[in-house]
């Protein structure tokens, strides 16, 4: 395949497996892939999970250079998009270099990215690791926590990483014991959310190595809370992998070190969907039950993670519901399946729109549906998939790719073999799969 460096960028011959890569993304060059993928200024932002006034800057100002983790937003949206749209790309780049063909080079975009890399050095090498630079990463941590489930999963993984680079860099400049927990509790925090997403984009291989190692630092820094968190992250891994014993070993030991209260509450609903993975409807009512005695203790006892940082680490009623709902599905009991996803849907209501979680709503629709369905309510099941359908395949993580690969399996029951509105269900959830921008991978080695 013949390979030519253009303005910045290489670009594969066309073909069926064209590859573009863009060694340093401008707002011109933005805007290009904008174009690309013809979407409006609005439908742009949407899709890269940022400010519509951003992308208004880039095409105001075409010189400007984003920042290093939007760099990589950029860099995954064209990656990923289809490949028509990244063959006009090629084009429009061509097009644009072609215009400005034996004109004298403008080294603007050179000098402004030099300039940003050595601010960004500088003011690395130059920060103190003291009580004010380590709140400082805290206060990071809470604000990618809290955008967890409202921006595009990679703009969010972006920033937990930049995070965790920088508490890195400074644990190797401090011998102080209680900065070096503070420290660890942040890398803790900054691997768990990277973790998270990790498997919502469908790698599991590198959600669970990043999950083990939020675990370790969770260790180091003493931490009960963050134990129980990352083992109980640990233990979901294992139920979507169909391991549910190795889940329940999860949840043993966070049960263990987790502290009374909201710890111990997402614990037995993780335990929960393990128990259900297993069959053992039995055992998965007695652990929601005694979830629901951690609930009342929970409500007198603050917990950090699930009150003062809250965002991806709270488990609230809304996500215990979900939790549940999802549990009775995999036990085909429809009826509580649906009464429990119906609840987490009233809870997740009372959140003003702009800080809905976009993952857990769209999660308990697509398991309502299915409850629907086991209950033979097509029609119930077909209204609650159409805002579903309408999510961008950007927002369509492994997650809810699992479960609505469930309400598919639920269409091929015998009852609906003959039903011609059921065969288009089955056909829009096909096309929703094709479109959607990560599924799970299979991990080699999660051990």
């Amino acid at each position: 395949m013949m390979h030519y460096l253009c303005g910045g960028t290489r670009m594969a011959g066309m073909g069926a497996s064209t590859q573009l890569v863009i060694d340093l993304w401008t707002g011109r060059k933005a805007g290009i892939l904008r174009s690309a993928l013809r979407l409006s200024v609005e439908a742009f932002a949407h899709h890269l999970g940022i400010g519509v006034r951003t992308v208004a800057k880039w095409d105001a100002e075409p010189d400007i250079v984003p920042q290093p983790s939007m760099q990589q937003v950029l860099d995954l949206t064209l990656e990923q998009a289809a490949e028509t749209a990244k063959a006009r790309f090629a084009l429009l780049m061509e097009a644009g270099e072609s215009r400005s063909f034996g004109a004298r080079p403008q080294p603007r975009e050179v000098m402004l990215a030099a300039a940003q890399e050595s601010a960004q050095d500088a003011a690395l090498r130059a920060a103190h690791c003291d009580a004010d630079s380590i709140e400082d990463l805290h206060d990071q941590v809470v604000s990618v926590a809290r955008a967890y489930s409202s921006r595009a999963p990679m703009a969010v993984f972006a920033e937990a990483r930049a995070t965790r680079d920088l508490a890195r860099s400074f644990v190797e400049r401090t011998r102080r014991p209680s900065e070096l927990m503070d420290l660890y509790f942040v890398l803790g925090k900054t691997n768990a959310l990277m973790a998270s997403i990790a498997f919502d984009l469908g790698n599991w291989q590198a959600a669970a190595t990043l999950a083990r190692s939020a675990t370790t630092y969770a260790d180091l820094a003493q931490h009960g809370s963050l134990q129980a968190w990352t083992l109980g992250l640990q233990g979901t891994l294992a139920f979507w992998r169909d391991e549910p014993e190795r889940s329940l070993d999860f949840i043993t030991r966070g049960l263990l070190v987790a502290p009374e209260g909201a710890s111990r509450h997402r614990l037995r609903y993780i335990a929960s969907r393990a128990y259900a993975v297993q069959g053992d409807s039995v055992a998965a009512g007695k652990v929601l039950t005694a979830a629901r005695r951690d609930r009342e203790t929970a409500a007198g006892r603050s917990d950090e993670l699930h009150d003062d940082i809250r965002g991806e680490f709270t488990f609230d009623d809304a996500r215990a519901a979900a939790c549940a709902a999802a549990a009775w599905l995999h036990l085909g009991d429809g009826e509580r399946a649906a009464d429990h996803a119906q609840l987490a849907l009233d809870a997740y209501a009372e959140v003003p729109e702009l800080r809905r979680p976009f993952s857990p709503v769209t999660g308990a629709r697509i398991d309502l549906a299915a409850a629907h369905l086991l209950m033979r309510d097509r029609d119930a099941a077909e209204e609650e998939l159409v805002s579903v359908f309408a999510l961008p395949s950007a927002f369509r993580n492994a997650s809810l790719s699992g479960r609505i690969g469930r309400v598919q399996s639920l269409l091929k029951a015998s009852h609906w073999r003959s039903d011609a509105g059921t065969r288009d269900l089955a056909d829009r959830i096909a096309d929703w799969l094709v479109d959607t921008a990560t599924r799970p991978e299979v991990a080699d080695d999660a051990t």
